[in-house]
């Protein structure tokens, strides 16, 4: 359930090297062996993706108050504002617009990465180290654009937001960071969502983080994919889908995310 080979050769990827090893072993009747304890994550960040992807088997070896932020806090002791202070996550619901990048071959959404910066700035003054924070997208476009933008406009010392990692999903698939932040880009009522279908990019880039996580998107858009929709529903039921500023949070309430949180069946994976 994670991602395989990244082929850039077209002509390997006809001839089926996109395929990993583990899955030609698997088709083969090779039995896989699941390791079944997460030690990474704050339970409630292991709640999703267990039951999405793996069928509700994954336990924690890790208790909530293991995985606690310390962070106490550089502006008067105020603490990262989680819309539920025992579930160090949220949704933050973003009405931003889509653009082709520069290169004319990726996405970039100005609005998510104002954003980005604002919750990292947030986090810095809390005292996190810059280098426990990751912000994942999909897009090289948003990439290069939330590195420039967090440089350009950060409130900060610019070396602060030079520290701070962003990547791609794949560059970030067997690490992990104390706070993620995913930026999902894609805003667009007509063009569909891209690589944000994919259910192993969705379930890498949720599972990098140990004591935080916050997705920024377009719930409206998103919620057109039943895997999203899921993920929405599962953050609305956690009061965790929010919107406003980050120091007046609130509920966001979006149509359409009603869908009973299901499984993927093999199928699907």
């Amino acid at each position: 359930m994670q991602l395989g080979p990244v082929v850039m050769n077209k002509k390997a990827a006809k001839a089926g090297l996109t395929q990993s090893l583990f899955e030609r072993m698997v088709l083969i009747g090779v039995r896989p062996v699941r390791l079944s304890v997460q030690y990474r994550m704050h339970p409630c960040l292991a709640e999703f993706p267990s039951n999405m992807f793996y069928e509700g088997s994954l336990s924690n070896g890790v208790t909530e108050e293991d995985r606690m932020p310390s962070v106490s806090g550089g502006n008067g002791g105020q603490q990262f504002p989680w819309p539920e202070p025992r579930k160090p996550m949220f949704f933050y619901s973003i009405q931003g617009v889509e653009e082709i990048s520069a290169s004319g071959t990726s996405y970039l959404n100005r609005t998510e990465a104002s954003y980005v910066e604002k919750c990292c700035t947030h986090l810095l003054r809390q005292g996190v180290s810059p280098g426990a924070i990751g912000v994942i997208t999909p897009y090289e476009g948003q990439r290069k654009y939330v590195t420039d933008y967090m440089k350009r406009s950060g409130v900060l010392s610019s070396s602060l937001y030079e520290m701070i990692e962003v990547a791609s999903v794949d560059a970030f698939q067997g690490r992990e960071k104390d706070f993620i932040l995913v930026t999902c880009v894609r805003a667009s009522e007509t063009s569909g969502i891209g690589f944000l279908s994919d259910p192993r990019r969705l379930n890498v880039a949720l599972t990098r983080a140990r004591l935080g996580l916050m997705v920024i998107g377009n719930p409206r858009v998103l919620s057109k994919n039943i895997l999203w929709r899921a993920l929405l529903l599962h953050f609305k039921e956690n009061e965790c889908l929010v919107e406003g500023p980050l120091n007046n949070l609130q509920p966001r309430w979006v149509t359409g995310v009603r869908a009973k949180l299901r499984p993927l069946r093999s199928t699907e994976r």
